[in-house]
């Protein structure tokens, strides 16, 4: 008996210390630093709403958008990319604002999002094919912009147009149609860009700034504590009547 109540008073005494988590700790100059653990539910929902043969949101995946994974931002975001924008259905046909070539385009990268669900690694196709539909000349090729990013990427260019022509990246793009339209206030043009449901409008390249201010967690990171020597100049653009995006009520152009 002797032993057993020493054991159960070794227990007592060690439980507190059961429950620190070495994942949640870091070695440093040989001592254990207890950090907080991360809190999803404290993350700030960033969605942008595009098409992919827009050159504004060309734009803006490239050059701003990219910001997200160039910075520790990344650890206070929910990013969310939705392959629609001022697209339209016609019977049971998706009709693009900018032809065929970009129903295709569409559908593809929503096989992406589906197929690979990690936003970093998806994301870094969708910037990709974006940088090749911006080059001068228009790669003519349709499958091959999106196949020199997939093999870069070492993604399965088969496993991709396997979703395509199976016809389920078109279940999965009308999918994201209905989540268009769902938008209130409705989208106006696109890049159209939404955190926590609030749509930024003409300030949309500003988009660091009101997500720093809509996050709550107790640990902001760097990028929140630079971003106001950084603030875009959309308003100076405007002024400049430089154009913000694409309309749906403009016919397209493709030059």
């Amino acid at each position: 008996m002797g032993y057993l109540q020493q054991f159960i008073f070794f227990i007592l005494v060690a439980q507190p210390f059961m429950f620190i988590s070495l994942t949640h700790s870091s070695l440093a100059n040989g001592k254990v630093n207890i950090l907080p653990p991360t809190n999803t539910s404290d993350k700030v929902t960033l969605a942008l709403y595009y098409e992919t043969l827009c050159p504004y949101c060309a734009d803006f995946i490239t050059n701003d958008l990219v910001k997200v994974f160039l910075s520790d931002l990344f650890t206070i975001v929910n990013l969310k990319l939705v392959p629609w924008g001022n697209a339209d259905i016609l019977g049971d046909e998706p009709h693009c604002q900018h032809g065929e070539d970009e129903c295709y385009l569409n559908t593809i990268h929503s096989c992406v999002i589906y197929h690979w669900p990690d936003v970093k690694k998806h994301f870094d196709f969708i910037r990709c094919t974006e940088q090749q539909s911006s080059k001068k000349p228009l790669v003519k090729n349709r499958a091959a912009m999106w196949k020199q990013c997939s093999e870069k990427l070492g993604m399965s260019a088969h496993r991709i147009n396997k979703c395509y022509t199976s016809g389920y990246g078109l279940k999965l793009l009308l999918q994201y149609a209905n989540e268009t339209a769902k938008l209130k206030p409705p989208h106006e043009y696109v890049p159209w860009v939404v955190v926590d449901n609030q749509p930024l409008k003409d300030d949309f390249e500003n988009f660091v700034k009101y997500v720093c201010e809509a996050y709550k967690g107790d640990n902001k990171p760097e990028a929140c504590k630079t971003q106001v020597a950084n603030v875009s100049s959309t308003h100076d653009k405007m002024a400049n009547r430089i154009h913000p995006g694409c309309y749906a009520s403009e016919i397209a152009n493709l030059g």
